[in-house]
C-alpha cells in the first residue's frame, strides 16, 4: 500500500514536470514576441502580427475593454470596407475602428458602439494593421505583467524556480 502511494507520487511528479518542460518555454517564447513586437516596428513587420489591448467601449459588442486584438501587418492584407484596422489618428493615438467607407482621400472609419463616424480620413499611413482577432479579457493580464516592477518580479521568480526545480 505505501509503495503504490509513493509509487504514484512519483508518476504525479512526472507528470507535473512534463507539462512544466512544455508549458514555461512556449509561455516565455510568447511573452518573448509579445513584448520583442510591440517595441520593434521592423520585427513587427517582420512577423506580421502584434497584439494591442482594447481601452474603451466604442467596438462593442465586438471587442470589450480589457480584450486583445490581434492585428496583422497592414503590408501583410488587403484593406475593405467591413474589416476592423488599427490605426493611429494625428495625434498619435492608436484606435482599433471598422472601415465604413472608402474614398479616394482614403478610409472613413466608425466603431461599432459609437454614434457617429470619426472625424478625420484614415490614410495609408495612418494604418497599422487589420485586426484579424481577438482574446478576451487577456489585455489586463498582459499589461499588468508587462509593467517593469512586475517583469522583474517574474524574473526573479522564474530564477527561483528553475534554481529549485533542476536543484534534484
Amino acid at each position: 500500500m505505501q509503495a503504490e502511494k509513493i509509487e504514484k507520487n512519483k508518476n504525479n511528479k512526472k507528470q507535473i514536470h512534463t507539462v512544466l518542460n512544455i508549458l514555461v518555454p512556449i509561455l516565455l517564447i510568447i511573452l518573448a514576441l509579445n513584448l520583442m513586437t510591440t517595441k520593434s516596428d521592423k520585427l513587427f513587420e517582420t512577423i506580421g502580427y502584434r497584439s494591442y489591448t482594447v481601452l474603451s467601449g466604442s467596438m462593442e459588442p465586438e471587442f470589450y475593454p480589457g480584450d486583445i486584438v490581434i492585428t496583422k501587418h497592414k503590408t501583410k492584407t488587403n484593406l475593405n470596407v467591413d474589416d476592423i484596422i488599427t490605426f493611429r489618428d494625428k495625434y498619435g493615438v492608436i484606435i482599433t475602428h471598422r472601415i465604413i467607407e472608402e474614398t479616394p482621400e482614403g478610409y472613413i472609419t466608425k466603431g461599432d458602439n459609437n454614434n457617429v463616424e470619426d472625424s478625420e480620413i484614415i490614410t495609408e499611413d495612418n494604418i497599422i494593421g487589420e485586426v484579424k482577432f481577438s482574446i478576451p479579457k487577456v489585455g489586463y493580464v498582459i499589461d499588468f505583467l508587462s509593467k517593469p516592477m512586475v517583469i522583474a518580479a517574474e524574473m526573479i521568480l522564474l530564477a527561483g524556480f528553475i534554481f529549485f526545480y533542476y536543484k534534484d
